[in-house]
């Protein structure tokens, strides 16, 4: 597979008839690419979007969304054909497939391009419109804000050592859920041993969840390497909190001689994803049924995609996190990344 390059968000002209997808979020990173290219174009460079709306709120709890900003950025680039929504209840969200099959089969054709901003779409969503874009014969860009800053910081992390009720500090907690779709499922070698493959997280609920659901013959554990040298400490962190697992399951996810996972990949590099998984694959994959938890980083997700492109008979399940921590969940916008599939 010729896997395109992640590369920096370049500026777009009003040459292609564009469809932008993307959800209303809170964190500053979720206007990251419409703040971009409003600020370098000049002329309509997007015809329509389709939004997802995660908006739970009520008279007590106002949206913390920036949906009227998202929305006034939108009319900005060019959306003169409007702003679709499709609501998302992340608590039950096994009903979004066919809303998406549904408008992809009666949109797509009008579009020479799909711009897809991942940066606060849901890991179950990212997945499911990947997928169901396969079969679109444009290009597909993308895009992805990487924040300037994430939760919990080092203090908080060091802090929630001593206190575990701080843990509900962290970007997610608990499990609500395991959220299964069509496109993301595969019945193949049912009935055989299963290999789970998992990405550690400041979560590890996530984990034991998969693993009380499908009581696994293995675990593989992938722990996620930051770009960033000064986030080294998360890669130690993650790894600490699913130190359990690690030694129980250790015969599969072995330390290097500096006590680190040798399982360990970018938490933005997707190519590395897929190489990781397509190892796993070549080793087990004729005996064991292979089933992926959707535990990693958003762009570990999309290599995901890839990986299951690359291998159909992989099953995908996302547990889906009891709660989200709104405050601190992410600030700033450091980079603007994308990868073009043509």
């Amino acid at each position: 597979m010729n896997l395109p390059n992640l590369q920096r968000a370049e500026k777009l002209i009003a040459l292609k008839k564009r469809l932008f997808i993307g959800a209303y979020g809170f964190e500053d990173r979720t206007i990251g690419w419409l703040q971009y290219q409003s600020e370098l174009t000049k002329g309509a460079i997007l015809d329509s979007a389709l939004m997802f709306n995660y908006d739970l709120s009520n008279d007590l709890h106002p949206s913390p969304n920036k949906t009227t900003l998202i929305q006034t950025l939108l009319k900005r680039l060019g959306c003169i054909n409007g702003i679709q929504e499709i609501g998302y209840n992340w608590e039950m969200p096994n009903n979004i497939e066919d809303e998406i099959e549904d408008f992809f089969s009666r949109k797509l054709k009008s579009y020479e391009e799909i711009i897809v901003d991942i940066s606060t779409m849901s890991k179950y969503l990212i997945l499911i419109c990947l997928l169901k874009l396969t079969e679109y014969n444009g290009s597909i860009r993308i895009v992805y804000s990487e924040a300037s800053k994430y939760s919990p910081s080092y203090k908080e992390y060091l802090k929630s050592k001593d206190n575990m009720a701080f843990l509900a500090k962290y970007p997610s907690q608990g499990v609500a859920a395991i959220a299964r779709a069509r496109c993301l499922s595969s019945i193949r070698m049912q009935g055989q041993p299963v290999t789970l493959i998992a990405f550690t997280s400041f979560n590890e609920q996530l984990v034991r969840h998969l693993l009380g659901t499908m009581n696994p013959h293995r675990l593989i554990l992938i722990n996620g390497r930051p770009p960033d040298p000064k986030l080294k400490w998360r890669e130690s962190a993650t790894q600490e909190i699913h130190k359990k697992l690690i030694e129980t399951f250790s015969i599969y996810n072995p330390l290097d001689k500096d006590n680190f996972m040798t399982n360990s990949i970018s938490t933005l590099d997707y190519k590395e994803t897929i190489d990781v998984v397509n190892k796993i694959y070549n080793e087990v994959g004729n005996y064991e049924r292979i089933i992926c938890g959707v535990t990693g980083s958003k762009m570990q997700t999309v290599g995901l995609y890839f990986s299951k492109i690359l291998h159909p008979d992989i099953h995908l399940e996302y547990p889906t996190p009891s709660s989200y921590y709104v405050e601190g969940l992410s600030q700033g916008v450091k980079k603007i990344h994308e990868l073009i599939i043509n």
